[in-house]
């Protein structure tokens, strides 16, 4: 889904994002992954540059052994967003499949972001991602 083709929707409260966040992560957490999933696609679509609901709903399609699906999802959402810790994920799996060159350049956008953003948990984050790169 690009910036394009993603529907308008009127302004939604803060609040209303963090109550979906917490929603959909104790769904998560209980193991209801499709209602956690329904729950992150909600959030997306209502705050798409949110990057907590794209990295759910990676996490879902993870956890359920879609490694593809995530990807793709991670993918996705650095097109719609800053999206750091979606890269780091998509690093992570990509390095799972054996594409290292990929994963690599994954981790470097992720320490541009961390540098752009001067984060510094997101730098540590990224990091440490390098430093295991060459365990799991």
């Amino acid at each position: 889904m690009s910036r394009a083709t993603m529907p308008q929707v009127p302004p939604v409260s803060p609040g209303a994002i963090e109550a979906l966040y917490a929603t959909g992560y104790w769904l998560f957490t209980q193991g209801g992954m499709a209602h956690a999933q329904s729950v992150f696609r909600a959030m997306i679509h209502l705050a798409p540059h949110d990057e907590r609901a794209w990295l759910a709903l990676g996490a879902c399609y993870e956890a359920q052994r879609q490694p593809d699906l995530a990807l793709s999802l991670y993918g996705s959402a650095t097109e719609m967003a800053s999206a750091p810790r979606c890269e780091i994920a998509r690093a992570r799996i990509l390095r799972s499949q054996g594409r290292e060159h990929e994963a690599r350049r994954a981790l470097f956008r992720a320490a541009m972001s961390a540098h752009e953003l001067q984060d510094p948990e997101l730098h540590d984050l990224v990091e440490n991602e390098w430093a295991n790169r060459g365990a799991g």
